[in-house]
């Protein structure tokens, strides 16, 4: 990558690279990656004779449910609390990875805008 940059304008994207580099490690460290929502959810069963039906302060659960787009179509898939805290951390991390592919675009702008000036 940098051994394209002629060395006057290398000088002047150190500031860049590092920064891009520091990205680069963080992507790095990353875990897996994944798509959806979870949610917590407290449901009524639906059967006459269950409290759920008469007390509209008590319901089932909590149930949790992973949720998210299969080629065009919403696919729910109940989970155990265990699993729905896992696959969270997983969804936040891909939310971070968008957050630092973005950053590292805005500082090849900025660079861009370096050897262009």
């Amino acid at each position: 990558m940098v051994e394209t940059i002629p060395k006057d304008t290398s000088k002047k994207l150190d500031k860049h690279l590092r920064k891009f580099e520091e990205c680069r490690k963080e992507l790095g460290k990353m875990g897996f990656i994944l798509t959806g929502s979870i949610v917590k959810r407290f449901m009524r069963c639906g059967k006459e004779s269950c409290r759920c039906m008469s007390d509209p302060m008590f319901k089932h659960g909590p149930y949790y449910e992973w949720t998210r787009k299969v080629k065009g179509k919403t696919v729910s898939v109940r989970l155990t609390e265990e699993d729905a805290n896992i696959l969270a951390e997983w969804i936040k991390n891909k939310k971070r990875f968008y957050e630092i592919i973005s950053k590292m675009e805005r500082i090849t702008l900025d660079a861009l805008k370096e050897i262009r000036s």
